[in-house]
């Protein structure tokens, strides 16, 4: 912009602002009134129904208290008493794209109101006190006023504020002052949950509680919308909701030093600022829970399960994780894309034209640092839907990227084939018995034989005869029949392969919207093999390629055609990995 360009539009942001007071000027420079603009706060954890799960019983034990009971993605878990946040909104930012918005961003400069302000001034809290994500209860954030406009993003700020009512939990008095201080959060945790099962770590009891607060500085915040709001003569008011998404806060953070560590304190402090995401009234929140599960039970690193495959064998679940991607909530006008939120433990990737999530034990069972991402949020336009869709893949352009430099969560290594072939869109490894033949070695071990579904399970108090375990049997999901016209791995193909091996999920949107998961198990899509034979020179299970017997049942239960020679194409079936669990 030249000087004469910014003198002009300094001098008509002055003209307007000098005669309106609190009125506002609009992209054309003329005079209208503000615009209001309501904006509240709701706490938001992983979906669930209500029903009578473990995370309920969790919660109930504890009734005189309200707070919050999850686990983090490392799997401890974590009963949090007291959430605190003093989150103040600044200003809606104008679309920077025309030259009217650029008089807009000089006139929020210029004005003492500027174009859009807090409606009767916060000072330093919001109007109805500070947000308590323990409660479950919306907050009020207060109103601005906002010129005409388009606006594409808001921008918030974590201030230090003042006292709040003090909250009682487990008998005892917190602190729950914000006097100085943005942040107050009261955790306590459990230790010795890392790599428990669900009911395993409901039933701990051995933890520890702890209190701290971010003192730092004010924190300003910026929140992206989905797709701009336009504000004038058509839409006279807006609200804007800001999802707080507290089971996110305590990613990465030591418990054991938070209390007096000002470096750990500044991690909640990125986390909470990174859990923030906003939702217009044009938009959808889309929250969904996903379940990993082997015959109906929870699939456990290391857990034992009977009853699975053709011949009811035993197996040693070693890793479940897979890759989904391309989100749309479809409906009979047709499909709208669900924009993913991106998550502290970098499980999401959303680009400007694609967004990839990593579900499951993401890092493997072996890693000496384990992450479980069983939750994702997104947003879409509002709307009715019947249908959540999504791709158990990743897409072209993204899968043959380099592994070495690709962002997360596309650079874990242990899902990448190479850079000819991409990733694996699905990997569960496990341990069966050599041969099935029965004459292994025999062990006690604690599981069960059978499930509700008659797929097989898992269940601690049962008591059966397990084989030794020592075979591997991998599903292994990927593209296939790719060229980069060199024959070498280390190349991306030319053009996509000729089994992309990309299977499209569509499950009953109304019942995930209503909080029920969406569950991925293992047990229906193997049920028509003999898991423990496998044919002589093939890899050990289905690993996707052309021509491998055990592929035979497999491929097409994921919903996929399978090539087991090249005049043998076995169609696909319905795909029997995914379905809407209770």
């Amino acid at each position: 912009m030249n000087a004469t360009t910014f003198n002009t539009l300094r001098a008509g942001a002055i003209a307007c602002f000098a005669v309106l007071g609190l009125n506002a000027c609009s992209d054309t420079g003329e005079r209208e009134e503000g615009i209001s603009i309501a904006i509240k706060a709701t706490p938001l954890a992983t979906a669930h129904t209500h029903g009578h799960d473990a995370a309920d019983a969790a919660i109930a034990k504890h009734s005189e208290a309200a707070y919050a009971t999850f686990r983090r993605s490392d799997g401890v878990r974590i009963d949090l008493q007291l959430g605190l946040l003093n989150l103040v909104p600044i200003e809606l930012e104008a679309c920077p794209s025309s030259a009217a918005a650029r008089l807009l961003q000089v006139a929020r400069q210029l004005s003492p109101i500027a174009s859009a302000q807090a409606h009767a001034g916060h000072d330093g809290e919001a109007p109805e006190g500070a947000i308590s994500v323990t409660q479950g209860e919306d907050t009020d954030l207060g109103t601005l006023i906002a010129a005409p406009g388009r606006y594409c993003a808001l921008i918030v700020e974590l201030q230090p504020g003042a006292a709040a009512k003090n909250i009682a939990k487990h008998g005892d008095e917190l602190d729950a002052s914000l006097a100085g201080a943005s942040i107050n959060v009261a955790p306590c945790y459990y230790p010795a949950t890392v790599g428990l099962s669900d009911a395993e770590a409901n039933a701990a009891t051995a933890h520890a509680c702890t209190q701290a607060k971010y003192t730092g500085e004010a924190r300003r915040v910026r929140l992206p919308l989905m797709a701009p709001i336009t504000l004038g003569a058509d839409q006279r008011a807006a609200d804007l909701t800001i999802a707080v998404r507290f089971e996110e806060w305590f990613e990465g953070v030591d418990f054991a030093t938070l209390s007096g560590s000002a470096t750990q304190q500044a991690r909640v402090a990125d986390n909470v600022a990174a859990s923030l995401q906003l939702v217009s009234n044009a938009e959808n929140l889309v929250n969904l829970a996903f379940k990993l599960e082997v015959g109906g039970q929870e699939a456990k690193c290391g857990g034992i399960y009977h009853g699975l495959g053709s011949t009811s064998q035993a197996l040693s679940m070693q890793g479940f994780r897979f890759y989904a991607s391309e989100f749309a909530l479809e409906n009979a006008a047709g499909s709208v894309p669900v924009t993913l939120a991106t998550k502290p433990n970098g499980t999401v990737y959303q680009g400007a034209d694609a967004g990839v999530v990593l579900l499951g034990h993401a890092q493997g069972c072996d890693s000496t640092v384990p992450v479980r991402n069983l939750a994702l949020t997104g947003t879409a336009p509002a709307g009715e839907y019947e249908r959540l869709c999504f791709t158990l893949g990743v897409p072209f352009e993204l899968n043959h990227s380099d592994v070495a430099t690709a962002p997360t969560p596309l650079n874990v290594t242990g899902l990448g084939w190479n850079w000819l072939y991409g990733r694996m869109f699905l990997r569960f490894d496990s341990l069966v018995a050599g041969g099935g033949d029965g004459g292994a070695h025999m062990e006690m071990a604690t599981a069960s034989v059978g499930s509700k579904h008659g797929e097989g399970g898992h269940e601690p108090e049962a008591e059966a005869e397990t084989p030794e375990l020592t075979q591997n049997f991998f599903v292994h999901l990927g593209s296939t029949g790719c060229s980069n016209g060199a024959s070498e791995f280390g190349a991306a193909p030319d053009s996509e392969c000729v089994y992309p091996n990309r299977s499209r999920i569509c499950l009953s949107y109304p019942q995930i919207a209503a909080g029920h998961p969406i569950v991925a198990d293992i047990a229906p899509v193997i049920s028509e093999l003999d898991i423990t034979v496998n044919t002589a020179d093939t890899a050990p299970g289905c690993m996707s390629f052309p021509g491998d017997p055990e592929c035979t049942t497999i491929i097409p239960k994921l919903g996929l055609d399978f090539a087991l020679s090249p005049d043998n194409l076995i169609p696909r079936r319905e795909q029997a990995l995914f379905t809407v669990g209770e």
